[in-house]
């Protein structure tokens, strides 16, 4: 049986160890990413069975990213991550993502 593939962009992914390092453990492939960009270039090269993507990155943020990677992949689920309470961001990511569905149609 093929391991399933999760990329997981954050700026921070360092601090993120302790929690890739369990998801390995479970029999998870964990490919990271420190920013958006190398996250798009990973989804252009690589099939993942799931994105967790960190809302807050410097330079290509997280709703930029999650567009570019619906673009590229549109099935491929993306689980946003935020420290953010603001509902406005959850909000925008869900209009992001029904912007890409109605115009894949």
């Amino acid at each position: 049986m093929e391991k399933v593939k999760i990329l997981w962009a954050d700026d921070e992914i360092d601090l993120l160890k302790p929690h890739i390092m369990f998801l390995e453990n479970k029999g998870y492939h964990v490919t990271t990413a420190n920013n958006g960009r190398d996250a798009v270039d990973l989804v252009k090269s690589t099939e993942f069975d799931i994105v967790f993507l960190d809302e807050n990155m410097p330079g290509l943020n997280g709703l930029e990213t999650l567009v570019q990677i619906k673009n590229l992949r549109s099935s491929v689920p993306v689980v946003m991550i935020t420290k953010n309470e603001e509902e406005a961001i959850m909000e925008e990511a869900i209009e992001v993502k029904l912007l890409i569905i109605s115009s894949s149609r």
